[in-house]
């Protein structure tokens, strides 16, 4: 009895610890020296050498100007950014697919109609 007493109070208190609308929950765990041996080494020359998608340690090459990218990915090279085609209906889903394209970033200006008196 005392038992489950001390679980659902040691329950209760990870689920109601305070966290602001703002704090990542989620985070990825360390990439230690034991996951980094654990890595294949890269057999080809890489201009910009990167992690791999999401929460992996291994060094990969950069996606270069061009090339397909997504998501699940490598991330493309500095200065680029991974781009859905431009007549996509679905760009999102283009994404997640790996069937954007890396192009050079480009900076665009909000859309939406402003009133000006």
């Amino acid at each position: 009895m005392v038992s489950h007493l001390v679980c659902g109070l040691l329950l209760a208190s990870v689920a109601f610890q305070s966290t602001s609308p703002g704090e990542v929950v989620f985070r990825c765990p360390c990439c230690i020296a034991e996951r980094q041996a654990a890595c294949p080494k890269l057999m080809e020359t890489c201009s910009e050498i990167v992690r791999e998608p999401g929460c992996g340690c291994c060094p990969v090459c950069a996606r270069k100007q061009d090339e397909s990218c997504g998501v699940y990915t490598p991330s493309c090279s500095s200065g680029l950014r991974c781009y859905p085609k431009p007549d996509s209906e679905l760009p999102l889903e283009q994404l997640v697919q790996g069937l954007g394209r890396c192009g050079h970033k480009v900076d665009v200006e909000p859309t939406g109609s402003q009133d000006h008196r």
